[in-house]
């Protein structure tokens, strides 16, 4: 049973016995901090009920539920079957990813949900460049002749040595952006007091979302961008249910790079355009400086 933590009126989110009994003891929750569980008649300070709700022996008592997280499907793959595994766990990261990643496992190696991920994205990019290719070869018929002709140009030219290099390569740079991802994204979490789990946790739940997301590759015209924006919301499900925080810490961590990187270029635009209006006057009062 979820304990609820409060600080000064604002919410620390929900949190299992055994991670507020860690924090507790490692000083990420203070004695100060309102608590409530359900069947509480009211909010007390954590020192006073630590010893009632989340006892030193609560992280022991949910070690066997934490090893029977044996999900998803591709993680059975050898006893379900290659492909039932691997379309089941899609489906299911889809369309269910709360339960999911609730059920995920949380350790147990890079290489399964490396794999799950390389796989798709093969997947996703044969897609890509065959709706390149047609495009190529019937777009003409939707288009006017010049605009066709300027966007074939802009797209240069295809050969079939540069399809099969883009088909091998960009898997590869999909899994590295992963790794580089999670660690930005738990970096995040470790910033908003919400990495409750190992960079292993994080990095999975962005593997088998990525992995899933890049089937939606397959629509036609809009699946690019559903797969960027399902992506998000899966992530988010994911991070949530596995850090065992709130959506919306879960959503800061993952949206806290890009409101940097936006605040850093909003600040350089600012900045670029005072020295703009500043320049001239500096020169103007160098010149009247200048001996006669």
């Amino acid at each position: 049973m979820k304990i609820h933590l409060n600080r000064e009126g604002r919410s620390l989110g929900q949190f299992l016995p055994h991670v507020v009994r860690d924090g507790y003891t490692g000083g990420k929750f203070l004695g100060t901090d309102l608590a409530w569980q359900e069947g509480m008649p009211s909010w007390k300070p954590l020192a006073e009920v630590i010893d009632q709700i989340a006892p030193a022996d609560s992280g022991e008592a949910l070690a066997p539920k934490a090893e029977a997280q044996d999900g998803p499907p591709w993680e059975q793959r050898e006893s379900m079957g290659f492909f039932t595994a691997l379309l089941e766990t899609v489906r299911l990261v889809l369309l269910e990813p709360g339960s999911t990643f609730s059920n995920m496992k949380q350790r147990g190696g890079y290489g399964v949900p490396v794999a799950f991920l390389f796989v798709l994205s093969i997947v996703g990019v044969v897609v890509q460049e065959f709706y390149n290719l047609a495009f190529r070869y019937f777009g003409g018929s939707f288009l006017q002749k010049e605009q066709f002709n300027a966007l074939i140009a802009q797209l240069g030219e295809v050969t079939p040595l540069g399809v099969l290099w883009t088909i091998l390569i960009m898997p590869v740079f999909m899994v590295i952006g992963t790794f580089l991802g999670a660690g930005i994204v738990h970096f995040c979490l470790m910033l908003v007091g919400g990495a409750n789990r190992p960079y292993e946790a994080t990095f999975r739940v962005l593997a088998y979302a990525t992995g899933a997301t890049a089937l939606l590759n397959f629509i036609p015209g809009c699946g690019v961008f559903l797969a960027a924006v399902w992506g998000l919301v899966v992530e988010i499900i994911g991070i949530a249910k596995v850090h065992q925080i709130g959506a919306g810490r879960a959503a800061l961590a993952i949206f806290l790079p890009s409101i940097v990187c936006c605040g850093l270029i909003v600040l350089m635009i600012l900045a670029a355009g005072g020295l703009a209006s500043f320049w001239p006057g500096f020169l103007d009062a160098m010149k009247e400086m200048k001996p006669q």
